[in-house]
């Protein structure tokens, strides 16, 4: 009877810790399907209307052309995780992120570090935001910029190239600019050129500048585009990521050409980017 009882105990004692170590194993819920390969994209969490999370989902244009080639490629599923831009790249480097979208450029430093796709996802459109002031109400193009005050660029950000480059190539129009790493909001930055404390503010249109004005009641006028750049995704350099590289490529060329990706644009940009193509 004794040994009876022990072994009962035993057994009972051996299927508690059995189901002790089953509560440490990773839950199966949410995970993804056996042959299907997950990639971690890193996307800005507070770019509106380009990518930003709103309750707890990441919306915009970039996370939307994001579902789409998802839905395209059954052997991948898409995670997208908010991260801010410095940070993206950081993780990008280390392998953290198989995949960053922020509405990068291609440069060449970028594309020594990463596998870039052949096909844009998008387009940024280089406009000019200037106030009313005077004959601020003239401005149109680069040319008219000379001996204006330009809102302090980020240094060696899109914009700071940018100028630095029209700088080189247009010698009769220099443009005086002084960057700076302070950080203000899209809002105080406009804020500031209707006030006149700048004559005008470039950057690309894609932030939200338009909304900012509307709901701010803002005297600002914004021109047509000064340059226009596309945008690419950018993956982590390893070989198991550049068969994925290949295969979002095709993609992106396809809903292209099916119009889907002219559709988001319009949703979220108010306008068709790809007209610049």
């Amino acid at each position: 009877m004794i040994k009876k009882t022990g072994c009962i105990l035993f057994i009972g004692f051996l299927l508690l810790l059995s189901a002790c170590g089953n509560d440490d194993e990773p839950s199966s819920e949410g995970a993804t399907e056996p042959g299907v390969r997950q990639v971690v994209v890193a996307v800005p969490p507070t770019s509106k209307p380009l990518s930003w999370e709103e309750n707890g989902e990441l919306q915009g244009y970039e996370p939307g052309v994001i579902r789409l080639v998802d839905e395209e490629l059954e052997d991948y599923e898409f995670e997208m995780v908010g991260v801010a831009d410095s940070a993206a790249e950081v993780g990008l480097d280390t392998g953290k992120y198989d995949m960053i979208a922020q509405g990068l450029f291609k440069t060449a430093e970028r594309e020594d570090k990463y596998l870039v796709p052949e096909e844009s996802n998008g387009f940024s459109l280089m406009r000019i935001y200037a106030n009313t002031m005077g004959d601020n109400v003239h401005i149109n193009s680069m040319e008219d910029l000379v001996d204006k005050d330009i809102y302090h660029p980020t240094p060696s950000g899109g914009v700071f190239n940018f100028l630095m480059t029209w700088n080189e190539e247009n010698p009769n129009y220099q443009i005086d600019f002084t960057p700076s790493d302070a950080a203000f909001s899209y809002a105080d930055i406009l804020k500031q050129v209707e006030a006149g404390r700048f004559d005008v503010f470039i950057h690309p249109s894609n932030v939200g500048q338009n909304e900012i004005i509307e709901n701010e009641n803002l005297d600002i006028r914004e021109t047509e585009p000064v340059d226009v750049t596309p945008t690419y995704f950018m993956f982590h350099e390893e070989e198991e990521n550049v068969e994925l590289v290949e295969e979002v490529n095709s993609v992106l060329k396809e809903l292209k050409e099916s119009g889907e990706l002219s559709e988001l644009s319009v949703e979220y940009f108010d306008e068709d980017i790809f007209e610049y193509e």
